[in-house]
Parts: C-alpha cells; structure tokens; sequence
C-alpha cells in the first residue's frame, strides 16, 4: 500500500485502480472488525489478529500514527489520481474505483463460464481438464489416492493382473461413496437405467459369438459425454444428467485422468486421459447377474475396414453400504494370477477394482437381494489404449474359461475377423 505514495505519471491507471481498490477495501473490512484501520495495514502480510476483537497494536508504532495513516492513503491516492487525469480527486477516485469493478466482474464471469466446463459432460482441453480435476474436492481425493497408492497398484496390475483397493474414497470421513450412491439411485429413479440391449450381450473370442442371457433384473445407464457427433438434444441430457448426479460425473473424470498417468506408463500401449466409456449398473435382486464375458474383442469389421478393440483397463467402483456375504452378486474373474487363475471379489462399500481388459474374463454372481436398500449399485469405465497396435491380444487365454469353447480350434491369428 505505500507504493501509493510514489506512483508517477508511468503507471498505468488500471493497476492504480486495483491498488485502491485493495487499500479501500482493507480499511473497510478491518474497520467492520472493529479493527483499528491502519493497524490491518501496517501489519505484515503473515500477521493477522487470532479472534475479532480488540486489535494489538504493532511493537513500536504509536497508536496515534496508526489512526491517521488510512485517511492520509486515501488523499495521497486521490491527490496521485489528480495528477495523472486532471479532475478533481473524488472524481478521480470513483472512476478507478467503477473501472477496478468492472475488471472484477468479468473475471468472475470468465471464471464462472470454465467452472461450467466439464468432460462426461461438457468437454474441456487435456490442461483443463486435469485442473479441473484437481479443484473439485473429489477430484482431489481421486488424485490423492492414485498417486499415494500408484506403486501398489501398478505391482499387484503387473503381478496378479488385477489391483483391488479398498476404502477408495475415504468411506464415511467425507460421505463421497454415499453419495454416489444416492445419485445413481435417484436416476434410476427417475427413469435414467435400462435394461441392456441384447446386441450388447454379445461377444466374440476369436472367431466364435457367444451371447448371454443375462440381462433380466439388471438395468445400465451410461454416463453422457460430447463426441463429435453430440446435438442440441444430447447436451441438453448431458447438463441433465450432470445436475442430477455431479458426484457421479466428476468421479468418472477423475478415475480418468488420475489413473491414465500411472498405469498407462505401465502397460507398452499407454492410457488416454481424453477418451473412455462408463456406464452405471445395478443389480436388483432375484439372480440378477452378469455371465461371462470379455471386454476386449480384438475388433471388428467396418466399412473402413478392420477396426482394433481399444478397450485396455476396466474400472468397476461399488457402493453398497449395506452388503452382506449372503446377497451374492461378487465380481469374478477368471484369467488372473492365482493358484486357481481366479479370484472371487466381495462388492463392498467404497472398492475399487483394476484389471486388464484383454486378458481377463469377468462375470457377477447372481444377486440375490430382497429390498430395495440391497440393489447392487456400481460403475463400469473402460479406459482406452493410445497405441492398439501395442496390445496383446490371445484368444486361447479365454477360451479355457467357457466351456463351449473348449477344444474348438481358435485359428489365430486369422487372416480377417468376422463382423
């Protein structure tokens, strides 16, 4: 603030203006407090009083010179405004006070515009979209997980071919895997699930097609995101279903981001940090299950041509805080390193769970819940590999684990792969 004083006719009448603005508002504020005014200014920066009250003055100030330094700031900054404009003092004040506002208010607009930015949902650029992550409050539980426990997960993903985690979100301290919960159960109540085609019950390893019958009492709802092919309908579903359940929506971008860093440097073909599909499920009870299937299928047949399977990481998050061992529904998979080369996971509160899409086959156990408060609640991300042509792709290390398959010859790898 006593910059104030030695202003010349070179500085500019803008960052006067903001520097006004500050002393003002100090003496304002600190006189609000029942602060002495000039005490608040002349303390150091670090300084500040421990309850509102009476002020302590600074060592080795008179109380009098602290008094009557705020009216001498606002006449020295009257009088320096005079020189560099010509009107009078007063005049000259208000306008680098209106001019200050101004500026003001177009920076919290533009803040207010990026705050609405948003990736399954509105899609910021890669910096933004991580520094966005790193400012929401579960963002930054994401974020701080994942780098703490990286090391573990990239060891047990390279050793076991799955990472489980456990209390993921921090469980009750911040309320996070509660309300995710309550968020997917209100769009399911709002008629947000459905029941899984039957063209996505199908898939293929190698050469053969396998389709389940899996798919009563169990309902899906994907969470939106712009494409290039997004219209006016579909963003206005996208900012729905982001005011519905926003929890739901950064938590996904956050997994995003925060785990393509890394598990991508980990695997040959690394992980996008821009592009992944998700999708909410709930298991409702009366056998609802999911049978085995694959995440990655190698690819398929356009009329472009032959197309890869990105599909490289799956993320399954549950939150169920009422689950017992009795109501079913535990994920399986089949393909990792154990001594049986299955493991069966429990869908408990607040758990995450890793394993790689191209060389594990995964199925749900049925559920058998008997109330409403017991639907299986949980989301499903794929994350993308950069590279495709890096991943490694066997069909005879699925077909050991349905038993249509076995013996059947996988002709691998085929010259062409069927549609």
């Amino acid at each position: 603030f006593f910059g104030l004083k030695l202003c010349t006719q070179h500085d500019s009448l803008q960052r006067l203006a903001c520097r006004v603005r500050r002393a003002t508002f100090s003496c304002a504020l600190s006189c609000a407090m029942g602060m002495s005014a000039s005490a608040f200014v002349q303390q150091p920066a670090a300084w500040r009083p421990a309850t509102v009250g009476r002020p302590a003055t600074p060592s080795g100030l008179p109380a009098s010179n602290v008094r009557a330094r705020p009216i001498a700031l606002v006449e020295t900054a009257g009088s320096c405004l005079h020189r560099l404009t010509g009107s009078s003092p007063a005049v000259a004040l208000g306008a680098a006070l209106a001019t200050a506002a101004a500026g003001s208010r177009r920076s919290r607009q533009r803040t207010a515009k990026q705050a609405q930015k948003s990736t399954f949902g509105p899609v910021p650029t890669e910096v933004e979209q991580k520094e966005d992550v790193k400012t929401s409050e579960i963002g930054s539980r994401v974020s701080y997980v994942v780098l703490e426990n990286a090391k573990g997960i990239v060891r047990q993903l390279d050793q076991y071919g799955y990472s489980q985690v456990d209390g993921f979100l921090g469980g009750n301290i911040h309320g996070y895997p509660d309300k995710i919960r309550n968020e997917m159960k209100n769009l399911f109540d709002r008629g947000w699930f459905e029941q899984e085609p039957e063209a996505d019950a199908e898939f293929k390893v190698a050469q053969y097609r396998i389709t389940n019958q899996d798919r009563d009492h169990r309902f899906r709802a994907k969470v939106l995101g712009q494409t290039s092919l997004t219209d006016d309908t579909m963003e206005r579903g996208i900012e729905k279903q982001y005011e519905i359940a926003p929890t739901v929506i950064n938590f996904v971008r956050s997994l995003l981001v925060s785990l393509s860093g890394p598990v991508g440097k980990a695997c040959d073909c690394g992980l996008s940090n821009e592009i992944a599909s998700a999708e909410m499920f709930v298991l409702c009870g009366d056998g609802a299950r999911y049978d085995r299937r694959v995440s990655n299928v190698f690819g398929w047949n356009t009329e472009r041509g032959f197309v890869r399977d990105p599909r490289k990481l799956t993320a399954i998050y549950f939150a169920n805080p009422t689950y017992r061992e009795e109501q079913g529904g535990c994920l399986q998979l089949e393909g990792v390193v154990t001594p049986t080369g299955a493991v069966r996971i429990a869908p408990t509160h607040d758990r995450l769970v890793l394993f790689w899409s191209d060389k594990t086959v995964w199925s749900m156990t049925p559920s058998r819940a008997t109330m409403i408060s017991e639907h299986q609640y949980g989301i499903m991300m794929h994350m993308m590999a950069k590279d495709k042509g890096r991943m490694s792709y066997n069909p005879e290390n699925f077909a050991r684990w349905f038993p249509e398959l076995r013996g059947q010859d996988m002709n691998w790898p085929p010259p062409q792969i069927g549609s």
